[in-house]
């Protein structure tokens, strides 16, 4: 079976695809030759319906549709604050240097700035236990903000490895996590989320 499917239908922003039986529910694809961005929000059988988030006009049928392999997420980590995102997180003062007038079909899953510099301050130690929600380095964000490096949901164990304080991009390897059942889980100083699970909690806050 082909990890590709086709358009066989167009509807506005809601496209119809064959072929589609390998892809999964809430799976982010591209369409058509300019790559449009979409999400599928129905299956059945070997037919998908696709919302697109993009201007669909010159999408022609018999296009492909490629998948991404994942759910709609977003990446959460230095550079979200103080920057201007779409819906899709999208960075809209980056693409307005690109283009002032408006966003270019099939531009992709533009985020956070991979090739920015911070400057990293680790606050784990080989040997040390940690889980989910736990510290593990600083960065000064902006003259106000810390943002605080957290271990992401689902990652517990003990630390095997850590980077020495430093200037890296965000997709150096910070960390890494060793699970009692021996799997190693490399941390960065971002991680993506999908958008529609939501974020797990320990408690929440009575409204005073």
């Amino acid at each position: 079976m082909s990890s590709n499917g086709t358009v066989m239908m167009i509807n506005g922003p809601v496209v119809q695809g064959e072929n589609m039986e390998d892809f999964s529910m809430r799976e982010v694809v591209m369409v058509g030759e300019k790559k449009l961005l979409g999400e599928i929000i129905q299956l059945d059988g070997n037919l998908a319906t696709i919302q697109v988030y993009e201007e669909t006009g010159g999408l022609r049928i018999g296009e492909e549709i490629t998948s991404q392999g994942k759910p709609m997420s977003v990446q959460l980590g230095p550079g979200m604050m103080g920057n201007m995102f779409d819906g899709i997180q999208r960075p809209l003062n980056e693409i307005n240097e690109m283009n002032p007038n408006f966003i270019p079909e099939g531009i992709g899953l533009m985020s956070l700035d991979k090739e920015k510099i911070w400057e990293v301050t680790m606050k784990a130690s080989i040997g040390d236990e940690v889980q989910a929600g736990d510290v593990f380095g600083e960065v000064q964000e902006s003259e106000l903000i810390v943002h605080r490096l957290l271990v992401p949901p689902k990652v517990e164990g003990r630390v095997k490895w850590v980077i020495e304080d430093g200037d890296y991009n965000l997709e150096e390897k910070l960390l890494v996590v060793e699970s009692e059942d021996g799997r190693e889980h490399p941390l960065k100083m971002y991680h993506e989320w999908p958008v529609r699970v939501p974020r797990p909690i320990q408690s929440r806050k009575a409204i005073e």
